[in-house]
């Protein structure tokens, strides 16, 4: 081989040796000054009121973040659409945020339904998933959960949690549910179930509803007729007050218990005095209860973004989906790629954010909590009625 021939072959090898290493070790939505983070949320529509809260808290807490020099020298975009709480424009989002945006994480995604119809492709495409705002027993027996890391309650569990409560402490014998006719409402109604099995009282009935109901004059008089004691709720804020409103117009009032997606003070303005009285479940210290670090984060929140006055819990739940991401990438160190924070949140053990509390994870443990307490809204406020419950880790 002539000596020419010989260099152009090393300086060929050489750029494919280059090109090649940079190939491998450059990770999608990661730069030297940045990292882009994706979430597909219910900014319009039925769910809004979730939506726009848990976005804009999201919003604002990287705001915070960036403000203060971001994580080992890098700032955080964070990539919002909006999908109205429909599944096939979640579905689109997410291809859009991937494939288009490149970002490095999917932070939340509200929506059993939503996380549902997207979790396969997420999985596939080994994109970062930190807390679906979805089910959580919905990822028990499912494979490939490398990249997925949950830190949200199960309704199932939850649904049997608040109801043993409803038996147990306040003597309810008879039980109606109204719930949204998806995985969220189907999921909490299967764990109502199981606790009326394990405390032994009386299903009353279940009256579901669309995402697209608007006059639930109907749903109110099937679950007076139905004659139960107590109602639970598995519903959007929107219309979870409106059944309350209806039920109220027309003389029914049971005990009312929730699942803490409506824990929300938003509730007091939209559902108004029938808000009063109903217990619920909650995965975090509630604003206003006594929780200093959670109220100062609110107020740093509304420094960024006032209007989140109007949804605080939300917007507070959108910070405790996003922490541990934040912890895990400050863990990682400057070097960020997905088995880097792989590593780093499966070292997490009973790891405090500012908002949520008690996080572990592990190589065998990607479900991040696995407790909730029970909380009464008395005169428009929240107060606290039990200890940490705990339910068993399932993934």
């Amino acid at each position: 081989m002539r000596t020419g021939s010989r260099i152009a072959l090393v300086l060929v090898l050489f750029v494919i040796s280059v090109t090649g290493a940079g190939a491998q070790t450059q990770e999608r939505g990661v730069t030297d000054t940045e990292i882009v983070i994706g979430s597909s949320q219910p900014l319009s529509g039925p769910a809004a009121f979730w939506g726009q809260g848990v976005g804009g808290g999201m919003a604002a807490y990287i705001a915070m973040i960036n403000e203060r020099g971001g994580i080992n020298g890098r700032k955080l975009r964070l990539v919002l659409r909006d999908d109205s709480y429909l599944p096939t424009r979640a579905v689109a989002n997410v291809r859009e945020l991937v494939e288009r945006e490149r970002v490095f994480a999917i932070v939340s995604l509200i929506g059993s339904a939503n996380a549902f119809a997207v979790r396969d492709y997420i999985i596939e495409n080994q994109v970062l998933w930190v807390s679906p705002t979805a089910d959580a027993n919905m990822w028990a027996g499912f494979k490939n959960k490398k990249y997925l890391f949950v830190t949200y309650p199960g309704y199932v569990d939850e649904g049997r949690i608040l109801t043993l409560y409803a038996a147990q402490k306040e003597g309810v014998k008879s039980v109606a549910v109204f719930y949204q006719n998806d995985l969220y409402g189907q999921k909490g109604l299967l764990g109502v179930k199981r606790g009326i099995a394990e405390a032994k009282i009386k299903l009353a009935g279940a009256v579901p509803y669309e995402v697209t109901d608007r006059d639930l004059s109907g749903h109110a008089l099937r679950l007076r007729q139905m004659g139960a004691d107590s109602v639970v709720l598995y519903a959007t804020p929107a219309q979870g007050a409106l059944i309350v409103r209806e039920m109220a117009k027309i003389g029914f009032s049971p005990k009312l218990f929730a699942s803490f997606t409506l824990a929300d003070p938003i509730m007091f303005q939209l559902a108004g005095d029938a808000w009063n009285g109903i217990i619920l479940t909650n995965y975090i210290p509630a604003p206003g209860t006594g929780d200093a670090k959670v109220d100062a984060m609110l107020e740093a929140l509304l420094k960024v973004n006032p209007q989140l006055r109007g949804s605080p819990f939300n917007a507070l739940a959108g910070v405790s989906f996003i922490e541990p991401f934040v912890e895990a990438l400050r863990r990682a160190g400057p070097t960020v790629t997905r088995d880097s924070v792989v590593r780093a949140f499966e070292s997490m053990k009973n790891w405090d954010g500012e908002v949520i509390r008690g996080v572990t994870f592990g190589p065998n443990q990607h479900q991040g909590i696995n407790r909730i307490y029970i909380m009464k809204s008395e005169n428009r406020q929240y107060k606290k009625l039990s200890d940490w419950i705990t339910y068993p880790v399932g993934f």
